[in-house]
């Protein structure tokens, strides 16, 4: 399966600051902030597996996808009330994405020697980069729309859209060989390392967007969440 590995991830200290957008930062935060984007870059590795899934059908709160090759079988990923999101894909993309284990081994060091305040800020470092890895992915996915004259749909992962819980990625990871990028899925269904993450976006002719938005709308954190992400206009 196709692997994304040479990510660009440039960042800036006001994309890690909670806040920060809004107002002045002092000059040894601003230091200490670029101090630990500059360690955060060589700790990250990021990476991303994906593969495209025909949709058989989208059927009340289940979605079904064809298998991959001609051994394997049909999925069912039980995505909730809103599997009408994909009502008109003819396609999915899924992928798992991750900046590795390293930076989240550092920021567990720096907080065992309490060093907190770089603890913090490595930390919102490493989901600033994870943030790239699925930008990357987003991307991707509106390409492989284009050449096809098609639009895509929102960007969408179980425990992240409401009606479709974590222990759905044990359907939607079971599609992908986490283990060739690092990745695994524990007995809690979450994946680890922690900085990682998985999505599943639609392709189809019925969309009207070419840009891949976000299912924030949806998330009853959406009016406090400083990491909110808007759709495109």
């Amino acid at each position: 399966m196709p692997i994304l590995r040479n990510i660009p991830i440039s960042l800036t200290v006001r994309d890690i600051m909670a806040g920060g957008k809004q107002r002045p930062l002092r000059p040894e935060l601003v230091k200490q902030a670029e101090e630990m984007i500059a360690l955060g870059a060589t700790l990250w590795q990021p990476a991303a597996i994906h593969e495209r899934f025909a949709v058989q059908a989208v059927m009340g709160k289940n979605v079904y996808l064809a298998p991959a090759t001609p051994a394997g079988s049909q999925t069912c990923l039980r995505v909730g009330p809103k599997a009408d999101l994909l009502q008109e894909a003819r396609q999915v993309l899924v992928a798992v994405g991750t900046i590795g284990p390293a930076l989240e081994a550092e920021v567990e060091r720096l907080q065992k020697e309490g060093q907190n305040l770089d603890a913090y800020l490595l930390d919102s470092a490493g989901v600033a980069a994870l943030g790239a890895v699925g930008e990357a992915l987003r991307c991707l996915a509106e390409e492989l729309a284009t050449e096809q004259g098609w639009g895509v749909s929102p960007a969408l992962s179980p425990g992240s859209l409401v009606g479709w819980p974590l222990r759905g990625q044990r359907e939607l990871c079971a599609l992908l060989p986490l283990a060739e990028i690092g990745v695994r899925l524990n007995e809690y269904c979450v994946l680890e390392p922690h900085k990682s993450f998985s999505s599943l976006i639609g392709l189809g002719p019925g969309y009207e967007s070419g840009k891949v938005g976000s299912v924030c709308k949806y998330c009853a954190l959406q009016d406090t969440c400083w990491r909110r992400r808007e759709d495109p206009s």
